[in-house]
C-alpha cells in the first residue's frame, strides 16, 4: 500500500493564525463544495462525503530529558464516486480555499471580529461580520442559493479588502 502527500503547509503560527485556519477549514466542511487548501502556487480541491472518520490525538514525545507535545487532527474515508481529490494548478479565482497568510515580518493583528454563515428566513444563504462584542460590521447584502457560494462571497470580501480605500460619497 503506497501513500502519496497530495498538500503539505508547514510553518510556525500564532495561537490567532492557527484558529482563524481552522475556522477556515471548518467554514469549507461546512459548506456544500469542495475543500479547497492552496499554499500559493497551487491549490488542491478534495470533496469529502458527507460522513468521515474524524480522528484527534494528543501525543507526547520524549527524548533527552526534553518532550514536545503534538496535536494531530485528521480525518480520513475511502474515494469513492462520492469524494474526491485534485490539484487545481491554476485556480480560476485567487481567492479560493484557504490557507495562511504568506511569512512576513509584518503580521496583521488578530481579528476582533468573526464571519458567519447562516440561512435567514427565505432559506437563502448570507454572511456577516461580527465583532467580538456581537455588533454586526458587515454583511453581504444579498442571499446566497448555496452555502458554498455565500462562503466564496465573504472570501472575496476577504482577499478584495486589505487596503480598500474610503470614499466620500454624498
Amino acid at each position: 500500500m503506497g501513500e502519496e502527500t497530495l498538500f503539505e503547509s508547514t510553518a510556525e503560527r500564532t495561537r490567532g493564525e492557527i484558529a482563524a485556519y481552522l475556522r477556515a477549514l471548518a467554514a469549507e466542511f461546512d459548506s456544500d463544495g469542495p475543500v479547497t487548501f492552496r499554499d500559493g502556487e497551487y491549490a488542491l480541491a478534495a470533496t469529502p462525503p458527507e460522513r468521515a472518520t474524524f480522528d484527534v490525538e494528543v501525543e507526547r514525545e520524549s527524548e533527552n530529558g526534553e518532550s514536545e507535545l503534538q496535536v494531530e487532527l485528521e480525518i480520513e474515508w475511502d474515494e469513492s464516486q462520492e469524494s474526491s481529490a485534485e490539484r487545481i494548478d491554476e485556480p480560476s479565482e485567487p481567492d479560493v480555499g484557504i490557507q495562511f497568510a504568506p511569512d512576513s515580518e509584518e503580521r496583521p493583528e488578530p481579528s476582533q471580529g468573526r464571519f458567519e454563515v447562516y440561512r435567514d428566513r427565505a432559506g437563502e444563504w448570507r454572511w456577516r461580520l461580527v465583532h467580538r462584542n456581537g455588533n454586526i460590521i458587515a454583511d453581504g447584502g444579498e442571499g446566497y442559493s448555496s452555502k458554498h457560494n455565500a462562503i466564496k462571497g465573504l472570501r472575496s470580501v476577504q482577499h478584495n479588502a486589505p487596503g480598500a480605500g474610503i470614499e466620500d460619497v454624498e
